[in-house]
């Protein structure tokens, strides 16, 4: 210990103190933050089985086993004599679009309802989600209550497994892209997908989407794999501590419009280079550039200071 006791005294010692100091809070905010992974995208199928395909008897069942237990067997909700939810909120009146996405994107059934969970992989088969989805609007959903599912708004892409010959998957992939692209590039107005984005979602999930920190512990996730479907089911059904964005606060139009411009922000190559911060947004590269460019003040300061004291 005693070559720490002697260098202590040095007259550099503050000075590396404090770039150590800078050095470790950037490493662990880096280590701490959510990162996108904690929101990482999964490939589901693109399109739910038929009306006359699913089983809302199957659906109960499901609902019974996999969301009863913190929604209660009426979705009602599970609450403390204080009216505060303890396990699940009462969900007859969030309609399908909002139980859509909360399943498809992984994130119901939740093993730990206190904490935010992140994206993974659906728990059940699209058949199961359309079977459940048939038995919530028909037995727990309140009078059509909530948004429905837009159907017509592109989902995500085919799995091959979902196909029994390569022909039929090929097939469903042309299809599915032409879909697609007539939805991108039906939104004509640029202009007005930007300022809807930047107004509306670009303080919480960064202005190129990589989602970013907020507060109590929680994060807005990254969207940048997020399909046309999975964002307009979040601006309708608000999930988590989103604001709920109805088609009467911004039209079917303008939501296309926007939505087309986060898909072509997406397109877009990152022009970062050798440094490139993966477009996290401008808080936290102007952070990081801080950082680094303060360090920097610093390792000159302690130098031209070394230089004049040999001189002297």
């Amino acid at each position: 210990m005693k070559w720490i006791t002697a260098r202590r005294r040095h007259p550099l010692a503050g000075y590396v103190v404090v770039i150590l100091a800078l050095a470790l809070f950037g490493v662990g905010f880096a280590a701490l933050a959510p990162t996108s992974d904690e929101a990482r995208a999964q490939t589901l199928s693109a399109e739910a089985p038929s009306p006359e395909d699913v089983d809302a008897a199957n659906g109960k069942t499901i609902f019974d086993q996999t969301c009863a237990s913190c929604h209660n067997y009426d979705g009602s909700g599970t609450y403390d004599e204080d009216g505060n939810v303890t396990n699940g909120p009462d969900i007859r009146e969030v309609g399908s679009a909002s139980v859509n996405f909360q399943v498809s994107t992984g994130r119901m059934p939740s093993m730990d309802p206190e904490n935010q969970m992140p994206r993974r992989d659906m728990v059940m088969s699209e058949q199961d989600l359309a079977d459940l989805i048939a038995y919530y609007d028909e037995s727990i959903r309140i009078d059509g209550a909530g948004a429905d599912i837009p159907y017509d708004v592109p989902g995500t892409a085919p799995q091959a497994s979902d196909f029994e010959d390569e022909d039929a998957y090929q097939a469903a992939v042309e299809e599915y892209e032409a879909e697609y692209d007539a939805y991108i590039e039906g939104a004509d107005d640029v202009d007005m997908g930007m300022k809807l984005y930047l107004t509306n979602c670009a303080h919480c999930h960064s202005w190129s989407g990589g989602g970013g920190a907020l507060t109590d512990g929680r994060w807005a996730p990254q969207i940048h794999e997020s399909t046309p479907r999975e964002i307009y089911e979040a601006m309708v059904s608000g999930p988590g501590a989103m604001p709920m964005f109805s088609d009467g606060v911004i039209s079917p139009e303008e939501k296309q419009e926007l939505i087309s411009y986060v898909k072509t922000l997406q397109a877009e190559p990152d022009a970062g280079g050798i440094f490139a911060l993966e477009r996290v947004g401008q808080v936290a590269e102007g952070f990081i550039g801080w950082t680094i460019g303060l360090s920097l003040i610093i390792a000159c300061a302690i130098w031209i200071t070394a230089k004049q004291r040999a001189h002297d």
